[in-house]
């Protein structure tokens, strides 16, 4: 069973590779914020399967859930701050 959790850590960290050098690599503002909302998903999954690798499953999934929500909120909150206030000329 550890060599299943070690062969699927090992796909997670392939998988994320790319996504890891786009973030790195100095470009546009946008293209790094895809990056970083592309990579939060596998970072709470690396979570998971680290706490079920490591026999303390109930911890690492609250951490996981945890990273999880904070990640959304603050995608949400840098989206909102990107787009300006948001409202048409004709609300004012």
């Amino acid at each position: 069973m550890e060599r299943f959790f070690i062969i699927y850590l090992i796909g997670i960290v392939i998988i994320s590779a790319p996504l890891i050098v786009l973030l790195l690599k100095k470009g546009r503002f946008y293209d790094r914020f895809t990056a970083i909302l592309a990579l939060s998903p596998l970072v709470a999954l690396l979570l998971m399967v680290v706490g079920f690798a490591d026999g303390r499953r109930d911890m690492y999934v609250d951490i996981a859930l945890s990273f999880a929500v904070l990640s959304f909120v603050s995608s949400v909150i840098v989206a909102k701050f990107m787009s300006g206030r948001g409202g048409s000329k004709e609300d004012d």
